[in-house]
């Protein structure tokens, strides 16, 4: 798929679709696993707490830790790779005075 312009040899592609979506979808996966332990701390019946309600409540903890990382190397490796791909497809420099090659 090359491009009439000379100096971008290709179209953007599906990179330039993804990097919009790259910031929402890095704050929602931050944000949403913290959800639910944070409504069983609201909705928590006032008063001495619960020996038996302790390791459910930590367990979801740790989970809503493990889905925040996961989710913030997903969407950083997503980004690393259109950053990538993106400068990989930008407009050629060179280094000496010589013209470029003709294609």
């Amino acid at each position: 798929m090359r491009s009439s312009d000379p100096f971008r040899p290709v179209q953007p592609g599906l990179e330039a679709r993804l990097t919009p979506w790259l910031i929402p979808a890095y704050l929602a996966g931050v944000l949403l696993p913290w959800v639910g332990p944070l409504w069983l701390a609201l909705a928590r019946a006032p008063g001495p707490s619960l020996t038996h309600a302790l390791p459910t409540r930590q367990v979801l903890d740790m989970m809503a830790v493990g889905l925040t990382m996961f989710d913030a190397s997903a969407v950083f490796t997503v980004a690393l790779g259109c950053m990538i791909v993106t400068l990989m497809k930008a407009r050629p420099r060179y280094a000496d005075s010589m013209e470029p090659p003709a294609e």
